[in-house]
């Protein structure tokens, strides 16, 4: 193709982008008469979901591993409906119930048929306003299933370095732990304190996909009752520190790969930076069977891997590099990588720069496409600030982004503290200040 034909056809790829970018269907704002924000989206699909997105993260939990307790202990008995019950009729309508926690939010979300709206929408009220939260339950059920995902984090190694690093970044807020340790019991009492606190109309907002904005708007106005917390007060957020540090936690059931984390201080999910920066490090291969033209996408092998990330957040971020290979191996490719960051910070191209921004506008815009990336990029928008960009705000933030602001992304984050997790063989795994920090 010559060199005219491929200018053309990206032209007409970057109309059609924005033309997708305004035809996505934007949410609706709206706010119950209960106080609750509500937002939606319809673009008439068969099957719909609402979410409640609540302020109930670990970061604003009371004592550690509240939040945990509190995502294993809805769907369960009511005031109006028992545990079987609720199984029984989700099952009948062939509706889904789950849950997912984070670092700022607590998701509860209910998937069904067009048409069932009535019914989730009472249940997902009912589960937040009318929880009984009994003590036996809370022993019987919620205990048992919060031990049991805090063992399979533990053999997880990718998981719990995560965790970790974000324990040793922030120490507090965001650097509370998503898992309930059984070295530290939750009470009871202060799990259902929190509970009334998090679900109160302050604290929550609730997004549909597949319905309309005002009738969900009537539904959440209808079943969402608030007398349960009616005295809840909005969750106060602690600003985020960065503190970074390292810690080396033996293997205890040795894994084929062992894993090394090294991560620095990043920024709030409203600069688009480090998102870019991390995509265009990259790691994983765009063909499944290419290895990748991304600098550490180049380092992969059958036995090792190095992967960019930026977990970004309301106030903060942490931006960094996971990798995984043989014990032998972790200190060689982790020094590569490491330089691949410096490298960056002295300069992107431009060619590296429009494939990372491309790569960036293909995430977001993939993620409004699935019912999750729906709830994390609009949903919990509206529940930290009550409204949420659109996808056509979100591409022409991207670009914004230049080589300049890439490599002093960079440059800011190689300043840092850095953050250094080693699981597996500690014997072998090197220490941050031989991997060139």
């Amino acid at each position: 193709m010559s060199l005219p034909a491929l200018r053309t056809q990206a032209i007409r790829a970057q109309v059609s982008r924005k033309a997708f970018a305004r035809s996505y269907a934007t949410p609706a704002f709206e706010k119950a008469h209960n106080g609750i924000a509500v937002a939606a989206a319809d673009e008439g699909k068969p099957t719909s979901s609402i979410s409640v997105i609540a302020r109930a993260g670990s970061r604003f939990e009371p004592a550690p591993g509240v939040a945990h307790v509190l995502k294993n202990s809805v769907f369960k008995a009511t005031n109006k409906r028992s545990q079987i019950r609720l199984v029984r009729e989700t099952e009948a309508l062939g509706g889904v119930l789950s849950t997912s926690l984070s670092r700022e939010h607590l998701v509860l979300t209910a998937e069904f048929l067009r048409g069932d709206e009535a019914y989730f929408a009472e249940a997902l009220g009912d589960a937040i306003s009318e929880a009984k939260l009994p003590l036996h339950e809370y022993h019987e059920e919620v205990v048992p299933a919060v031990q049991a995902e805090y063992e399979q984090l533990i053999h997880d190694s990718g998981v719990y370095a995560f965790d970790l690093a974000h324990q040793l970044a922030f120490r507090n807020g965001l650097g509370n732990s998503l898992f309930a340790s059984p070295h530290t019991a939750v009470d009871h009492s202060t799990a259902v304190s929190f509970a009334k606190q998090s679900f109160a109309p302050s604290n929550i907002a609730v997004y549909g996909s597949n319905i309309d904005a005002g009738k969900l708007s009537s539904l959440v106005g209808e079943f969402f009752s608030t007398s349960s917390s009616a005295g809840g007060a909005s969750q106060q957020q602690q600003g985020s520190n960065y503190y970074g540090g390292e810690v080396r936690i033996p293997a205890t059931a040795h894994a084929a790969l062992d894993q090394l984390l090294v991560a620095f201080k990043g920024a709030s999910r409203s600069e688009v930076e480090y998102a870019v920066l991390a995509l265009l490090l990259g790691g994983e291969s765009s063909v499944k069977w290419g290895q990748g033209a991304t600098p550490l996408a180049k380092l992969s092998t059958s036995t090792s891997s190095a992967k960019a990330f930026n977990a970004a957040y309301s106030d903060a971020g942490l931006f960094g590099i996971s990798i995984q290979a043989k014990s032998a191996d972790v200190a060689d490719v982790a020094s590569k990588a490491v330089a691949a960051l410096k490298q960056a910070a002295q300069g992107v191209s431009d060619e590296a720069l429009k494939q990372a921004v491309a790569k960036a506008k293909f995430a977001a815009a993939a993620a409004l496409e699935t019912k999750a990336g729906q709830v994390a990029l609009v949903g919990e928008h509206v529940a930290s600030s009550g409204k949420a960009p659109s996808l056509e705000d979100v591409f022409a933030k991207l670009d914004k982004v230049t080589a300049e602001s890439l490599a002093k992304a960079a440059k800011s984050a190689l300043e840092s503290k850095p953050t250094t997790v080693a699981v597996g063989n500690t014997h072998v795994l090197p220490y941050s200040d031989s991997i060139g920090l």
